[in-house]
């Protein structure tokens, strides 16, 4: 395992991020039980009882990618996970309360001198939607200053609005994450010994050789995307590297945030992994992780994420269901290691990188098959689906036209 350094951040290895991004997907899996259903991506439906933040799809962050285009940054953010093919997916405007109705907005932070603080925030927010096409008017500021005034675009077409050296779309795309949900249920025969699993066709070896039939589980399915590009120079500081998170909110109430795929969805309790379950008395943390900031990280939630590690870390012990070989000797030492590393949750980026992920994220990055040989050591390396149900654009909004 290496750990490099990242203009005073931490940044994540292969190894290191295996355990977290694929402890996502295994911690879904577990929540539904039974059968595969589509229980979500990266950051979908992480508040309590897989339930979207703030009770509402619009405000549930599903994904958040950074990627460098020549000297400019694209940064995107989902949210309306889920979708189905032909239906549209409006940006909230307000949230209704008791009192009165709340504004929304959608935030891109930045930090660019590692301290998990933001030195930038880029606002986007929508009004009322409006004639046959449902589009919004929409308002992007970075720091309180304008940067774009636009419209979201009526399903299926793409509207870009440009301003102050920077460009962005708003609408439905195809939900640009692929995995195969039955190839990660079957990784899964293991934690039968937890009577989580109770599939006992389950077999870790079905996908060494791909055999059998493998499919993108969110293919068809769509998600409302926020893409800005704008130069790198505007959220760089003393060097190209920076920090990129996302967040939703409700007038002055943080409703969601998410940096990296995987944090608060399996590593909070109740996570679907022990010991951090409902039956262990422990109350749920992933309101409150979404609430909190980066720099709390640390502090707030680092026991939960050791323990999920330790979970994580056992599956491939020597003797263990999997047929593992580890010798968990070392064990303790990676599981804190990892963890000084996972947390804050943040997507590190150098600006001045071509390369993907771990280098920010690319739509097309396969991050599942980066991580699953490495939190299976070897057993397993990839879930049989190398791409997005749909070619990605090789320009601006970069994202694939929504399933109709």
């Amino acid at each position: 395992m290496t750990l490099t350094s990242m203009g005073g951040k931490r940044t994540l290895t292969l190894a290191a991020l295996a355990a977290g991004a694929a402890a996502l997907v295994v911690g879904l899996l577990i929540a539904r039980g039974s059968g595969p259903t589509i229980a979500g991506a990266a950051d979908h439906l992480d508040a309590p009882g897989l339930t979207p933040p703030g009770g509402d799809l619009r405000t549930d962050l599903t994904d958040v990618y950074a990627f460098r285009n020549g000297a400019n940054s694209v940064l995107v953010m989902n949210v309306n996970g889920l979708t189905a093919p032909g239906k549209p997916g409006l940006f909230a405007r307000s949230a209704p309360s008791v009192a009165k109705t709340k504004a929304v907005s959608y935030y891109f932070r930045v930090d660019n001198n590692g301290d998990a603080v933001a030195d930038h925030n880029i606002r986007i927010q929508f009004g009322k939607p409006r004639g046959a096409g449902q589009v919004q008017p929409m308002r992007l500021t970075l720091d309180g200053k304008p940067l774009v005034t636009g419209w979201s675009s009526p399903f299926g077409q793409v509207k870009i609005y440009s301003g102050s050296d920077a460009k962005a779309f708003a609408g439905m795309r195809d939900d640009p994450f692929f995995f195969d949900l039955n190839g990660f249920i079957n990784i899964l025969a293991a934690l039968d010994v937890l009577g989580l699993d109770t599939d006992p066709t389950n077999n870790a070896k079905s996908l060494i050789g791909c055999t059998g039939k493998r499919t993108d589980t969110f293919a068809g399915t769509n998600v409302s995307s926020i893409v800005l590009e704008l130069p790198s120079a505007m959220l760089t500081g003393a060097d190209s590297k920076i920090g990129i998170w996302a967040t939703t909110n409700k007038a002055g109430t943080q409703i969601d945030r998410m940096g990296r795929p995987a944090i608060n969805t399996v590593f909070n309790p109740n996570s679907p992994l022990p010991p951090d379950r409902a039956v262990d008395g422990k109350s749920s943390k992933k309101n409150s992780f979404n609430a909190a900031e980066p720099k709390d990280d640390q502090a707030g939630f680092r026991v939960e994420v050791e323990d999920t590690l330790g979970v994580l870390f056992s599956l491939n012990n020597a003797g263990g269901a999997l047929g593992g070989t580890d010798d968990a000797a070392d064990d303790a030492a990676k599981i804190k290691g990892l963890a000084d590393i996972l947390l804050p949750d943040i997507l590190t980026f150098d600006t001045a990188s071509d390369a993907g992920f771990l280098n920010g994220r690319k739509p097309a990055d396969d991050v599942i098959d980066a991580e699953l040989g490495l939190v299976t050591e070897g057993l397993v390396t990839t879930d049989c689906v190398g791409s997005n149900d749909k070619s990605f654009l090789t320009a601006f909004p970069y994202l694939a036209a929504p399933s109709a």
